[in-house]
């Protein structure tokens, strides 16, 4: 079983997740290169990834699919709109993939066990996400652990909260710093997009979500998708560290933005 981020950053997101002979790809928001680099560090080859999950069309999250599907047969999931942009993209980039392989994926707004994807040893959740275009954040079951992606997301819920209740080890945004947001010389416009419902989430908002799955079953939390002109990686784990002082928490640590970061392998 494994969890590991190859990248999660504005400038890139790709995580691995495997179980026994199943390997998912979430996003693939990095070169092909580098890919195959990563991949072979866990004895795996592009040809043993059976699918890329992707959660939305933004190009950190879906570049790498140019290089990827030029030379590469690979299944790919997401959205209807997420599926047609990188179909946009490729058809600018010259690389015409076999359509074949394209699964749209219908999101759950609140989570039903009896309504899933299985992609042979794992059992998915696409659970639908809030940002400004169409998105999905994932519920992964390997064996008895259950796992959670949950990045650019701009608002979350009760409903949310919810279908995570029992997850043992998640991906949580944890984008900006509000004060340093304000602070900084991006344009308003900029600035209220990324603290608005269609944005991201705050280190205030990372630590909500935290302490509201803090008294189920959650064991770790992996702080995900940190800027680096409104936050650092550094002050992310402080502020949390902080926030939970005195309080009930999972282990926190940080996911590297343009690094591997592994998270469990075993």
């Amino acid at each position: 079983m494994r969890f590991v981020s190859f990248a999660s950053s504005s400038r890139g997101n790709c995580t691995l997740i495997s179980y026994k002979d199943t390997n998912i790809l979430v996003d693939c928001g990095i070169s092909r290169k580098r890919l195959v680099n990563h991949l072979s560090e866990y004895g795996l080859t592009i040809n043993d990834i059976d699918c890329v999950l992707l959660t939305h069309s933004h190009s950190d999250h879906i570049s790498g699919l140019s290089t990827l599907l030029k030379y590469d047969n690979v299944k790919i999931m997401g959205l209807k709109e997420t599926l047609t942009s990188v179909v946009n993209m490729l058809e600018r980039s010259d690389v015409k993939p076999n359509l074949e392989n394209f699964k749209i994926v219908h999101p759950l707004n609140v989570l039903n066990e009896d309504v899933h994807i299985k992609i042979k040893d794992i059992i998915v959740f696409p659970l639908k996400g809030c940002h400004d275009v169409p998105s999905l954040f994932y519920k992964f079951i390997l064996g008895d652990e259950k796992v959670a992606i949950l990045t650019d997301m701009g608002r979350y819920n009760e409903n949310v909260i919810r279908s995570l209740d029992d997850v043992d080890y998640m991906m949580l945004e944890c984008n900006y710093d509000v004060d340093m947001l304000m602070e900084s010389e991006r344009t308003e416009e900029l600035k209220a997009r990324i603290a608005g419902p269609g944005g991201h989430l705050s280190n205030v908002e990372c630590c909500e979500i935290i302490e509201a799955l803090a008294k189920c079953n959650l064991k770790e939390v992996y702080l995900s998708h940190i800027s680096d002109e409104t936050n650092s990686e550094e002050y992310a784990y402080e502020f949390v560290s902080k926030y939970f002082k005195d309080k009930n928490a999972p282990v926190i640590k940080i996911t590297r933005r343009l690094e591997v970061t592994e998270f469990f392998n075993t």
